[in-house]
């Protein structure tokens, strides 16, 4: 889905058409990792970048794909935040919660995206 300039105002609808695809595909335990990441990555390119972004939702065999793809070449880092900063936590939470989170530089721009598995699947590991 193509979401120009994505502004506060479209984030619950996103987070609603997310839920809905959870929800067919049976999934829907994954809906709140799924939800907080989408968010994440989505207010990231809010606050770092002047233009559009693609979200991508993807169902995988044991879980789902999230990739957000944006126009500004700066790469987002995870790094430990101070326990005294007002930000900078979402991406850190988010590579806790997921299992898997890249970022893959592309010739314009960056995709930032984050895998979840079944619950069950991921209490085997």
């Amino acid at each position: 889905m193509v979401l120009p300039a994505i502004g506060p105002e479209n984030m619950e609808s996103v987070r609603e058409i997310v839920r809905i695809l959870l929800r067919m595909w049976r999934k829907s335990e994954l809906e709140f990792v799924t939800e907080l990441g989408v968010t994440e990555l989505l207010t990231n390119v809010l606050k770092h970048t002047p233009g559009d972004c693609e979200l991508l939702v993807r169902e995988t065999p044991d879980g789902v794909l999230i990739s957000v793809t944006d126009f500004e070449d700066a790469l987002p880092a995870v790094k430990d935040p101070d326990d005294d900063a007002e930000g900078g936590r979402g991406l850190f939470l988010l590579s806790c919660l997921a299992d898997e989170l890249q970022t893959q530089p592309l010739l314009h721009g960056k995709q930032v995206w984050f895998r979840i598995s079944h619950a069950a699947d991921r209490e085997e590991r």
